[in-house]
């Protein structure tokens, strides 16, 4: 099937998955996680797929969550089932990576931010461009990151001080020293070493590596990952439903009003 924000394509049983608006960071649209969904539900009933592989194209990975005026005015939330509605679709578009029966491996090539942080992470195996970075800013305008994976991930205090208290941004290779990616290679290298890495998972029977993936994932589950994980995302609409308080009051003005680089200086300008 030929997609708008996406570009699907399989070889030797690797699906790759790109996302494709290069010109946007791979902002994550409604209209591209509508997409991701629809091939992420193909793959799953698939059986020649065994691994994915999920990258952007251009120079980021992707931005996260689209927020711009225009997307933001199509779509905008009316009330608060509207939110509640819009923040579970989201959730559960990003779970369906972590639910998928197929490993997936996230080449992260450029900055993976926000929402796009949580897509980069929540796949099996995540290789990282030296240009990379990794960042959860969403606390500076009001709102959490989509899923709370960092204590899942890593049992490093500084990944949660840099990325979850201050909304910060770590290069590739500091995301390396706290074990939240596998390998950190030249951009050039990215997707080549995913590919590789890809192609010998493949060469495995399909069933036992499925099976494995399944007994990771309930290993994570008495770990109490989905109760958190619903927990997080309950707590992620109360805040973004923070509407009375005067400083998101401003910053969603400076968005609707002046644009998405006035919400950015607002949002991140005490910062640099």
């Amino acid at each position: 099937m030929a997609y708008e924000y996406l570009v699907l394509e399989h070889d030797e049983g690797v699906a790759t998955l790109t996302l494709n608006r290069p010109e946007k960071q791979n902002a994550l649209s409604q209209g591209l996680m509508a997409e991701l969904r629809d091939a992420l539900d193909a793959i799953d009933r698939d059986p020649s797929v065994r691994v994915v592989l999920i990258t952007g194209a251009g120079r980021a990975f992707s931005g996260g969550f689209d927020l711009s005026p225009n997307e933001l005015a199509s779509d905008a939330p009316k009330d608060e089932a509207d939110w509640n509605r819009l923040i579970k679709l989201n959730f559960d578009t990003l779970m369906r990576v972590w639910n998928l029966r197929q490993p997936v491996i996230a080449a992260v090539n450029g900055p993976a931010i926000a929402a796009g942080s949580n897509l980069a992470l929540i796949c099996d195996i995540t290789i990282a461009a030296d240009t990379a970075s990794f960042g959860e800013p969403e606390i500076r305008h009001f709102a959490l990151s989509p899923l709370l994976l960092l204590p899942y991930l890593s049992n490093n205090s500084k990944a949660m001080h840099y990325l979850y208290y201050s909304g910060d941004t770590i290069g590739a290779e500091e995301a390396l020293k706290l074990g939240l990616v596998s390998k950190v290679v030249p951009p050039e290298q990215l997707l080549p070493e995913a590919r590789r890495i890809a192609q010998r998972i493949a060469k495995v029977p399909a069933y036992p590596v499925q099976i494995t993936k399944r007994s990771i994932k309930a290993a994570y589950e008495m770990m109490g990952f989905k109760n958190t994980m619903e927990l997080h995302r309950a707590n992620d609409a109360l805040v973004i439903d923070a509407s009375q308080i005067e400083e998101k009051r401003k910053l969603m003005s400076a968005l609707m009003e002046n644009g998405l680089r006035a919400f950015l200086e607002l949002r991140d300008g005490p910062f640099r």
